[in-house]
């Protein structure tokens, strides 16, 4: 297992898009329609699969931090590789930012959920995606420069559109990485959701085109 910042955070994307990729399309958009089901479908499957693949131990709830996945192979002493917050609401998690930056390990994680998109106009009460970025690199910055952290800042934002696509955008926080509103789309599939009424339906004619070789090429397609 690498464990380098950098190269666990593409493994960790990669294993992330394997596992949501995994589920069948009405599964899925039973787990999107409600805080509830997302909640439980990241504690006790998806982290679980990505820390399985990373071949790390899954912890929930240590030291007080929401998700932690841990080496005990290369050690006597169990050390944490990954630390992982989520919030359901993007504008409500800059506490979890902060949280993270007191953290030692290669990588911490941001896993949130909002209306995100601010270059496309999709949502009618605007978006959300300048402001936050900009907001959260200023915390990662200030807590870098009260003691530098070599390690990786990741953040993963789910974000289900008016026109029924559910979209995991991926960017960094750290010193050196792209201007504010830069990210990339690491994920995109169909789904069966109505963001307003929650309607499940069955998509037509899917086809897969993955990658996971490349982060940022793993996308679902309707054809």
């Amino acid at each position: 297992m690498e464990t380098s910042p950098q190269a666990l955070w593409a493994a960790f994307q990669r294993s992330f898009c394997a596992a949501i990729l995994s589920l069948e399309g009405i599964r899925l958009a039973e787990i999107w329609a409600a805080q509830y089901s997302r909640t439980i479908f990241c504690a006790d499957e998806l982290l679980k699969s990505v820390a399985k693949d990373l071949e790390l131990d899954f912890k929930r709830e240590h030291s007080r931090v929401a998700y932690s996945m841990w080496d005990y192979r290369a050690h006597s002493e169990p050390t944490p590789v990954i630390f992982i917050e989520s919030e359901e609401q993007a504008t409500c998690a800059d506490q979890e930012v902060k949280t993270l930056c007191c953290l030692a390990a290669p990588l911490k994680v941001l896993i949130t959920v909002g209306e995100w998109e601010d270059v496309i106009p999709r949502w009618r009460n605007g978006e959300h995606r300048s402001t936050l970025v900009t907001r959260w690199r200023s915390i990662r910055a200030a807590y870098q420069t009260a003691w530098r952290d070599p390690g990786v800042f990741g953040v993963l934002v789910g974000e289900s559109d008016p026109d029924g696509f559910l979209r995991f955008h991926a960017f960094e926080l750290d010193a050196g990485t792209d201007s504010p509103v830069a990210d990339r789309v690491l994920l995109e599939l169909p789904t069966a959701i109505s963001p307003i009424a929650a309607t499940v339906f069955k998509p037509q004619n899917n086809a897969r085109l993955i990658d996971l070789q490349n982060v940022g090429a793993v996308e679902y397609r309707i054809t």
